[in-house]
């Protein structure tokens, strides 16, 4: 026991044993906030309360550790007489620090995003797409979808940036779908109703399409709306997801040139007819010589 009070007074000795404690300590806390999050209760608050707990562990070490060395106990000393001097000093070596603590504990309180949320990021004129990994006191990290590389934000910066949180397209989405017939064919009201019962059986014979109707036995709503040049059909298109929304669209789409080609129902589009004649002014016609009038409009035609 005397030989472990003798080693307790060493300042070195109790250096160390300071250091391992707070290694042992910060390390506990990770393997806490580990299990934590397995339990299904990390997210991004967790995240940056873990990082302020080792953080606050690693401050108390270092003042422990300061107050053994007569060096730093006579610096700090001499600095203490002045506060004025010490806010100034902090100030200037710690501002970005701390400005990236504030920041972070503000996006930790009002959580834009949490840990495994895919968001887009206008940082610095740069856009940044990946999932959110992990946030500490003082960045946060993001896992970029190009390159499956780890992209470090300052919380600072991010606090300031553009922030998308596409997460809510792992949720149910829906989108309209719109198609256009011409004029024509939509005043005859059998085409109509037929091009808006194919457009109907399309959508529900889609296997990434959700049946929203509450009564099974009436088709799918079709609005109508006139447009300039044409009729315009339009629907909601129900999925599980905004990828498999991006599918169904499509598979719909193509689904509706076949069947509308069959039915006889054309797709408006843009496009010019001439109708009349085209007559030529007498200047013209003289620099038309027979052979080339024959050969071009045929023999009689001016």
């Amino acid at each position: 026991m005397d030989a472990i009070k003798e080693l307790l007074k060493n300042r070195y000795v109790l250096m160390g044993l300071y250091l391992l404690g707070c290694f042992v300590v910060c390390k506990l806390i990770g393997l806490a906030f580990h299990a934590f999050g397995k339990k299904g209760k990390g997210g991004i608050k967790a995240s940056f309360v873990k990082g302020l707990l080792q953080f606050g562990v690693i401050i108390f070490t270092l003042v422990q550790m300061a107050g053994l060395s007569d060096t730093i106990q006579k610096f700090g000393s001499t600095i203490l007489m002045s506060s004025s001097l010490i806010v100034v000093v902090l100030g200037f070596i710690f501002q970005e620090g701390l400005s990236n603590i504030v920041h972070g504990f503000i996006l930790a309180a009002f959580s834009p995003f949490d840990v495994g949320d895919q968001v887009q990021i206008v940082a610095g004129g740069e856009t940044i797409s990946g999932f959110i990994t992990s946030m500490t006191l003082r960045h946060t990290a993001i896992r970029s979808i190009i390159d499956n590389g780890d992209v470090i934000i300052p919380n600072s910066l991010l606090d300031k940036s553009t922030v998308k949180n596409l997460t809510t397209q792992n949720r149910e989405n829906k989108y309209p779908l719109t198609i256009s017939i011409t004029y024509e064919q939509a005043q005859d009201p059998v085409l109509l109703e037929k091009a808006k019962q194919i457009f109907s059986e399309e959508i529900l014979k889609n296997k990434r399409t959700l049946d929203v109707r509450l009564n099974k036995q009436e088709p799918v709503f079709i609005k109508i709306d006139l447009a300039d040049s044409a009729v315009t059909l339009t629907s909601f298109i129900n999925t599980d997801t905004a990828m498999e929304n991006y599918y169904a669209c499509s598979e719909i789409r193509e689904a509706l040139l076949y069947r509308y080609k069959q039915a006889g129902i054309d797709f408006a589009y843009n496009h010019l007819q001439l109708t009349g004649s085209v007559e030529m002014t007498t200047v013209e016609k003289k620099a038309v010589s027979p052979e080339e009038d024959s050969a071009f409009f045929g023999p009689g035609k001016i």
